[in-house]
C-alpha cells in the first residue's frame, strides 16, 4: 500500500454518506490498506471534523447522527478483520447512558470512535442501571466503564455505579470515564469517578491515558 488517499473516505463520513463510505472502505481493503489504517486515517479523522463542526455550531444533531451512522456502518464492515487482529486491542470498554435517560447520539459517537481507535467496546445502550454496568464489566473483564448522562438529575448514577464496583471488589481494576451534556471537568471529583471527556475525540485520548494508568498498577 503506497500513500493511499483517505480524503474521499473522510469526506463521506463528514457528509454522513454511508453507502459511499462502505464503497470506499471496500476499495481501500482491495488496495491493501489494513482495517486499523482505514479506521485511524479515515473514519476517526472524519469524526474529528464532525465533532469540531458541532462544537462550532456548524453541525447539528441530525448531522452528528448521519456521520455516526456512516462510521458505524463502516466499522461493521471492518469488524471481521478487527476480530482477527483483536490481540492488538487497546483495552475493553463497557459503555452506556445511565438509567432514566434515552438520548444516545453522543454515546454512539463515543462508542464508534473508541472502537475505531482500537478498543473492544460493549455498548449497553440507554437506560442502563448501575447493576447492569457492573455485571457487564465483570462478565467481559472490562478495563473502563464509560457512562453518559444528558441530564443533571441522573449524574448521581455515576456515583452509585462507583460505589457498587467498590462493594464488589472491582473498583481498583476498572477506570470510570464519564461525559454528557450535564457534566463538566469537575464531575469526576464530585462523583468518585476517574475522568471526563467532552466528546468522542477527547474520549479516545482519555481512555488511552486511563489504560496507561491501569498498566502502571498491574
Amino acid at each position: 500500500m503506497e500513500n493511499y488517499d483517505f480524503e474521499k473516505l473522510i469526506q463521506a463520513v463528514v457528509d454522513g454518506e454511508s453507502e459511499d463510505a462502505l464503497e470506499l472502505v471496500e476499495d481501500a481493503l482491495k488496495r491493501g490498506v489494513s482495517a486499523y489504517e482505514i479506521i485511524d486515517m479515515g473514519l476517526v479523522e472524519g469524526m474529528k471534523i464532525v465533532s469540531d463542526r458541532y462544537d462550532r455550531k456548524q453541525y447539528f444533531v441530525p448531522d452528528l447522527a448521519a456521520s455516526a451512522e456512516a462510521m458505524t456502518d463502516a466499522l461493521e464492515q471492518l469488524k471481521p478483520l478487527l476480530e482477527v487482529q483483536k490481540e492488538k486491542s487497546k483495552g475493553t470498554v463497557v459503555i452506556g447512558v445511565v438509567q432514566e435517560c434515552s438520548q444516545e447520539i453522543g454515546k454512539n459517537i463515543v462508542a464508534a470512535m473508541l472502537s475505531g481507535a482500537g478498543f473492544k467496546v460493549y455498548d449497553l445502550g440507554i437506560n442502563v442501571t448501575p447493576r447492569q454496568f457492573v455485571d457487564k464489566a465483570r462478565e467481559v473483564m472490562a478495563d473502563i466503564v464509560g457512562m453518559g448522562s444528558p441530564m443533571l438529575q441522573t449524574v448521581k448514577y455515576f456515583a452509585e455505579t462507583e460505589q457498587l464496583l467498590k462493594q464488589e471488589g472491582l473498583r481498583e481494576k476498572i477506570k470510570l470515564l464519564v461525559g454528557g451534556a450535564a457534566t463538566n471537568r469537575s464531575t469526576p471529583e464530585k462523583t468518585g469517578t476517574d475522568a471526563w471527556a467532552v466528546d468522542g475525540n477527547e474520549a479516545v485520548k482519555v481512555a488511552e491515558s486511563l489504560m496507561e494508568q491501569l498498566r502502571g498498577v498491574q
